[in-house]
């Protein structure tokens, strides 16, 4: 038997190890050729039985706003409950307005980033020690986005009891296609549609003008439908990127930033009534309605495992960066006025 070198040996490993690699990508070649081919296969098939429906920019942002003048009353509501005396620490369009003008008008990501920042820099109980401001924090945290994710999936529970999985699997596929909101073409109820939104509109905004009583909750109705009519076209850019929203996630910054500006505001720097209650409608408004928990805890559960953790992770990290940007050195340096006229 002739006798192998070392570097005989090595050479032949080196070969036989280039082979079987050159194998395994042919291999997952073929296989991903595969997967491509299926995939084209089902989106023709998606495309020969789908019904279309048509969307109009126009209708969209005009039913976005009773839906986001309805969902912020409701906060606002439900926060004046929390808030009393002794109180422990069918159409593309209706969809549309539903989840992203009514849903996402209700939840609200600055308001949590800013609770957050106030927990863990203790600006509300001045004696609480380091240990236990983290704690509220991260308490802060882990229940709203517990309970943002368990309402989530509880909803999605009822919805398959009233229409079963099965019974949407077997029904109708339909296309959205977009077209330019030509008015000869409008439906009757489009134009319903938009003209409820209109006059949703002039209605909240001739009450701020004329109504002297709750004036922070009117100007809230006429700065809501802003915000969420700017998170509807920030939305168009959550697929730019895979496995991360750019859209929810540039709202989601770019309101608590402005959140974060009129706290500082709120808090010393202006004492007018006026200026008070343009600032608590701005920011129950505008920068409520602009930012979503209800998409966020969406987007978490739909994305893979290690993407949800990331894109969770840097969305809170960054809102705190904004928080500590706007508020947190002028606080450190300067100082907050405990007596604002607007607390």
């Amino acid at each position: 038997m002739q006798d192998l070198s070392v570097n005989d040996f090595n050479k032949n490993n080196i070969s036989s190890s280039n082979t079987l690699s050159n194998v395994l990508a042919v291999a997952e070649n073929v296989e991903n050729s595969d997967v491509d081919e299926t995939i084209q296969a089902e989106e023709k098939e998606v495309e020969e039985l789908s019904t279309e429906l048509i969307e109009r920019k126009a209708i969209v942002f005009a039913i976005l706003i009773p839906f986001s003048i309805i969902g912020v009353l409701i906060r606002i509501g439900l926060i004046n409950l929390h808030s009393y005396p002794g109180t422990p620490q069918g159409t593309v369009s209706l969809w549309k307005g539903l989840t992203t003008g009514f849903c996402g008008s209700i939840t609200t990501f600055s308001s949590w980033i800013l609770l957050i920042f106030n927990e863990y820099t203790s600006q509300h109980i001045p004696h609480r020690s380091v240990a236990y401001n983290v704690l509220a924090s991260l308490a802060d945290i882990g229940i709203t986005i517990g309970m943002s994710v368990t309402g989530l999936k509880f909803g999605e529970h009822l919805a398959d009891i009233i229409i079963p999985r099965h019974q949407i699997r077997l029904g109708k596929l339909y296309k959205i296609v977009q077209k330019p909101s030509k008015l000869n073409e409008f439906t009757i109820a489009d134009i319903l549609c938009l003209g409820f939104g209109i006059v949703s509109f002039i209605l909240v905004v001739a009450l701020a003008s004329t109504v002297q009583v709750h004036r922070n909750i009117i100007f809230a109705t006429v700065f809501a439908p802003i915000g969420t009519s700017i998170r509807c076209y920030l939305s168009k850019y959550n697929t730019l990127k895979k496995h991360f929203p750019l859209g929810t996630f540039a709202a989601n910054l770019s309101g608590s930033i402005v959140l974060g500006i009129l706290f500082l505001l709120s808090n010393g720097i202006v004492s007018s009534q006026l200026s008070c209650e343009i600032i608590e409608g701005l920011a129950n408004g505008f920068c409520g309605c602009l930012t979503t928990i209800s998409s966020f805890a969406n987007e978490i559960t739909r994305l893979p495992r290690k993407h949800a953790y990331k894109y969770a992770l840097v969305s809170v990290l960054m809102g705190q960066v904004a928080m500590i940007l706007t508020i947190g050195i002028y606080h450190w340096t300067i100082g907050l006025s405990s007596t604002s006229t607007c607390n």
